[in-house]
């Protein structure tokens, strides 16, 4: 429906730029040369003040009078070869010519195209599946060319980054791992790492050794990073050594704001392993 209106609208903008002569619409000769002669008049006007204010020499100003005036002189002309009587409106066969364009535009449409189509995004005429594999072909590119350039740290980050938007998560952890080799000392690059590593995990599965050992050295490069002390704490429960648990689970409530949501979370783990040993 959307594109009917669209396609009537567009064929009656059509039609009046094309059949306006025969109607007696002639937007641009009207008033069009009187525009120019009083434009030229002005610029007359602005050379006097210019003249007075010692900003233009009087042989400089002489020529650009001469030159206006010239050009009035020509407008003046058009204007009155212009004001001539037009050719009488032929309004019957521009009203004809226009109501069979729109019915024969329409019939086509009819007939060839699908009007009870249902509008549908540009973006949702592109395959998915197409999609999916340019963006993987990209991001393959990315990884091939670090390759050769392993060194480049910010390569290995862009490739981390490009496969968790893909979903990959172990090819970005792997992306990650070498950016943190070539930059050990950086507690984001690890943090990184271990995030696409624990974003498929589900809460009561163990933690692995690789995120174990990230997670440790992050508390070390930044002993007060919240998701290291809160994940070090859930393993530790999960080893049921619950005093180390809730040591790391106190620490996370020292350094989180007092009005964060996550609070009641942590106040419940540490609620749930109360008393035990």
């Amino acid at each position: 429906m959307i594109f009917a209106l669209i396609l009537l609208f567009v064929t009656v903008a059509v039609l009046m730029a094309v059949l306006s002569p025969l109607i007696g619409i002639d937007g641009s000769a009207l008033g069009r040369f009187r525009f120019d002669r009083a434009v030229y008049r002005d610029q007359l006007a602005e050379i006097e003040r210019e003249v007075a204010r010692g900003l233009i020499a009087p042989k400089d100003a002489d020529a650009a009078r001469r030159e206006i005036e010239r050009r009035l002189l020509q407008a003046e002309s058009r204007d009155g070869a212009d004001s001539q009587p037009a050719a009488k409106p032929r309004k019957a066969l521009a009203l004809g010519l226009a109501g069979t364009v729109v019915v024969v535009a329409f019939l086509l449409y009819a007939w060839l195209g699908d009007p009870g189509l249902r509008d549908e995004p540009f973006h949702g005429r592109v395959a998915p599946i197409a999609q999916q594999e340019m963006i993987r072909s990209m991001v393959d590119g990315l990884a091939a060319r670090l390759q050769a350039n392993p060194d480049d740290l910010e390569g290995w980050l862009m490739l981390g980054r490009s496969e968790a938007v893909i979903g990959d998560s172990a090819k970005a952890a792997d992306a990650y791992e070498h950016a943190r080799n070539l930059r050990p000392d950086d507690p984001s690059i690890a943090l990184d790492e271990v995030e696409v590593l624990l974003a498929d995990r589900k809460l009561e599965d163990p933690l692995t050794e690789r995120e174990v050992a990230l997670l440790k050295r992050i508390e070390v490069l930044n002993p007060q990073q919240p998701l290291a002390l809160w994940f070090l704490g859930m393993n530790a429960a999960q080893q049921r050594q619950f005093d180390q648990a809730r040591q790391y689970w106190n620490r996370l409530l020292a350094v989180m704001p007092a009005g964060a949501p996550e609070r009641e979370m942590v106040t419940a783990a540490l609620a749930a392993i109360q008393g035990k040993r």
